[in-house]
């Protein structure tokens, strides 16, 4: 009983040793990517046991701060920083896969695109990025502690800064929920979109106090350990970016306060961070950054030791660290019930049926990205983001939607040596975003100028009716073999009915009936022994459209497949063309990716288009060359080596294979080889005629669209060809 006695004495007067021993608060300045030197710094913290008892952090500080509060130890983060796909969380993309099969079709077409409120107007948005794919990794993080919290009831009690825009005072965020605090530290203004709560308008807190020792003193800290990654100024060669200036600005908005706190730190330990920004994100600036935090904080050694024996605690006796009690990354949780929040309840009874997460099911963390990224993909959310609420083992899921207008103004442009400059102007007005009608106008202005005008209406989903109209002028040089045999003007016009425009997720079918009117100038023309009079003529068609599309990138793909297939049975009455049997046009189109190294790609096609009739029109023969397929025919296609339109045999079939090599991040040098075989009857296709073609580019995939450079040659024009182009396509 004696030795229980002196046991439980011994440790009783270890407690009150620890209560009161002097309390070590942490702080963590701002400073975007410079922001990883943290980590470097807490991994020599915990070496030399250090004990921390609250942490303090502004923007990049506080993310760090934050996670060490909940329990990831250095190592932890460390691995974190390291793992990430940094461009695609700092931006609001999504992954391609991931987007419904309309939206495939038009991003990567516009360089500029204005949403319109739904009350009228134009709206510009208050940030280049929303967040979205940074704040749900700060809520992947965080599982476990998406409750409304009081910081101080955390682990390690903790507190981040933001600044109100409304009143330009900071504002010190000490409870309510982790991951939107964290976002709110972090929105750098203009770059991303601040956080509205409160009747605050939250952004940064760099802007105000980017070195936050006057809230952890006022936390109750006796001693402070400061980490500042915040740069010296610059002169005028360091403000020759962005980046560059946005820092300047951070340090000459608080640099008062940052002076005065700077005073109030028992152990300061500066990083070298030169000579990099807070855009720093590369793995070798992530490398150097935690090494040079941590040897910064290793030739402070002894000031650490000193503080230990300042706390009583000897040389040897290390505090253990901190363990991670949270979610891992790769556990499946259990959720009891699904809400939906920001949505009425009709939406909200429907999209539970698109979604693939159930009530009383288990979860794992691709199935929530999953969802996010196909709800968020529509394009009727600002935002979409989670919270698993409760402390397990089973959750409640919130799928936090806020809605915004599917309504924009939209601006394309490109250049190239076939059709000289371009410019897309595009117009798209929803009503209910979800399920409801849109109506579009589209006008090209080329050469061979458009208009089309198209009104759908279903769901984003699954299926749309879809009634358009198109316009078009076209002015065509007709070649063969290289050399200029006609050229053809005339209008075109088509209406068309998509009876059922059936969309899951990366498969569209369409079936509905079409009618298209060529107004030419009356012309004969020959080809193959045959003679066409050519004259104003409409058509009636009924259609099928076949898209299957796996590509992780459209102009770039490193991944997936493209598949189309078409048919169409052409009549001039509905029944029969010119009294006889209707005619018909089928066509494939077979695109894939062969990796072969991680920088080189094999991208065999297969393609062609087949013609069944007894008298084929001259509007619908087959048409190739050019670099891009429906340039100005929408059945024209491509082939490598020959540069301009001319006009093939009933059955065209062609093989492409593109071995491409990656320079770098978006550089690439490709070697392209082109065969075809051409015949009037499709079952003699191996018999006729053989066309090779073949040529070495050079592209460049840069923000306004692909930049290409191409030469090329065929046996069929026997010349030398050169292509550039610079934007998307349209």
């Amino acid at each position: 009983m004696r030795r229980i006695g002196i046991v439980l004495l011994a440790l009783l007067m270890a407690v009150a040793a620890d209560a009161q021993r002097k309390k070590v608060g942490l702080v963590l300045s701002g400073g975007g990517a410079k922001g990883v030197a943290h980590i470097g710094v807490l991994k020599v913290l915990e070496e030399a046991g250090i004990p921390i008892d609250c942490i303090v952090g502004t923007s990049m500080g506080s993310i760090v701060g934050g996670l060490y509060a909940i329990g990831y130890d250095a190592c932890a983060m460390d691995t974190l920083v390291r793992c990430q796909d940094w461009p695609f969380l700092l931006s609001d993309k999504v992954y391609r896969y991931n987007l419904p099969f309309s939206e495939k079709e038009s991003t990567e077409k516009y360089l500029l695109s204005v949403p319109i409120r739904k009350k009228g107007g134009i709206s510009l948005p208050s940030g280049f990025i929303s967040g979205q794919n940074i704040y749900n990794l700060f809520s992947d993080l965080t599982i476990g502690y998406h409750d409304s919290l009081d910081f101080s009831t955390l682990p390690i009690p903790f507190a981040c800064v933001a600044s109100n825009l409304v009143d330009g005072k900071d504002v010190i965020l000490d409870k309510g929920y982790l991951p939107l605090c964290l976002r709110a530290s972090m929105a750098i203004p203009g770059v991303f979109a601040p956080v509205r709560q409160g009747g605050m308008v939250l952004v940064d807190g760099g802007i105000s106090n980017n070195f936050p020792v006057d809230v952890a003193r006022r936390m109750g800290a006796d001693v402070i350990i400061g980490v500042d990654v915040q740069s010296d100024l610059k002169n005028e060669k360091g403000l020759e970016s962005v980046t560059g200036i946005i820092d300047q600005l951070v340090s000459f908005l608080g640099i008062q306060k940052y002076e005065d706190n700077k005073k109030l730190v028992d152990i300061y330990i500066k990083p070298d961070v030169t000579p990099y920004s807070a855009a720093s994100f590369s793995r070798d600036a992530i490398d150097t950054l935690i090494a040079r935090g941590e040897k910064v904080a290793r030739s402070q050694w002894d000031e650490l030791m000193a503080l230990k024996r300042e706390l009583g605690l000897e040389e040897s006796e290390n505090k253990e660290k901190p363990r991670r009690n949270v979610v891992e990354m790769d556990d499946t949780v259990a959720v009891s019930r699904i809400h939906f929040v920001g949505i009425n309840e009709r939406d909200e009874k429907w999209l539970r049926r698109q979604v693939r997460i159930k009530d009383h099911s288990l979860v794992t963390r691709d199935d929530l990205h999953q969802a996010i990224a196909e709800l968020y993909g529509i394009g009727a959310f600002s935002s979409v983001t989670y919270r698993l609420c409760g402390m397990g083992p089973e959750y409640e899921l919130e799928l936090i939607l806020r809605m915004k207008s599917m309504s924009s103004l939209n601006l394309g442009f490109r250049f190239d040596t076939e059709e000289m400059a371009a410019i897309l102007l595009n117009s798209t007005i929803t009503h209910r975003d979800l399920r409801g009608s849109r109506l579009s106008l589209t006008g090209r202005l080329s050469m061979n100028p458009y208009v089309k005008l198209e009104y759908s209406l279903g769901s984003t989903f699954l299926w749309r009716f879809t009634l358009g109209y198109t316009f078009r002028y076209n002015d065509i040089d007709i070649y063969s073999k290289g050399d200029k045999t006609d050229n053809v003007t005339f209008s075109y016009h088509q209406g068309k009915l998509g009876l059922s425009d059936i969309y899951y997720r990366n498969f569209r079918l369409q079936l509905g009936l079409r009618y298209e009117y060529f107004d030419y100038d009356s012309f004969m023309f020959s080809a193959d022994g045959h003679s066409f009079y050519v004259k104003p003529e409409g058509f009636f068609s009924y259609y099928g459209e076949m898209r299957l599309e796996t590509f992780d990138k459209r102009y770039f793909p490193e991944q997936g497949l493209s598949l189309k297939a078409d048919y169409a049975l052409y009549t001039d009455n509905f029944v029969t063309y010119d009294g006889g049997a209707p005619f018909s046009a089928v066509s494939l189109d077979l695109q894939t990716v062969v990796p072969i190294t991680r920088r080189v790609k094999l991208l065999p096609s297969i393609y062609g288009r087949v013609l069944i009739g007894n008298t084929i029109p001259y509007p619908y023969l087959n048409y190739m060359g050019g670099t891009l397929e429906g340039r100005y025919i929408d059945h024209q296609l491509p082939f490598t080596g020959i540069r301009d339109v001319e006009t093939f045999k009933n059955s065209v079939v062609a093989g492409k294979l593109n071995l491409r090599y990656r320079l770098g991040r978006n550089h690439y040098i490709s070697m392209v080889g082109n065969y075809a075989k051409q015949e009037d009857n499709f079952f003699d296709i191996l018999g006729g005629d053989d066309i090779w073609g073949g040529g070495v580019g050079y592209s460049y995939n840069s923000i306004v669209g692909p930049i290409d450079f191409l030469f090329s040659t065929s046996s069929w024009t026997k010349k030398l060809g050169f292509y550039f182009n610079l934007g998307f396509y349209f």
